[in-house]
């Protein structure tokens, strides 16, 4: 799994191919999902760290990567615009 020094779960969500969202293991090559909407990533991101109090949401845009607050978590905004 995509862990940091501290053992907590990052999952990211960024830019895939042809316009599409992927959503992968920080670390990893591969992605876990691609989605054809930015907020279909998003869910599918938090979905899979609902279970684990220490994971984070990362998301990237044009500034880099920023997480995902946490009163979002589990929801479908992005952060900041």
């Amino acid at each position: 799994m995509g862990f940091d020094q501290q053992g907590t779960l990052v999952i990211c969500v960024s830019p895939g191919l042809h316009g599409r969202w992927d959503v992968s293991e920080k670390g990893q090559d591969v992605p876990l999902a691609s989605f054809d909407e930015k907020e279909d990533a998003y869910a599918y991101a938090t979905q899979l760290t609902k279970s684990r109090r220490d994971a984070t949401v990362l998301v990237e845009d044009e500034e880099g990567f920023s997480p995902l607050l946490a009163e979002d978590h589990g929801s479908t905004r992005r952060p900041r615009n």
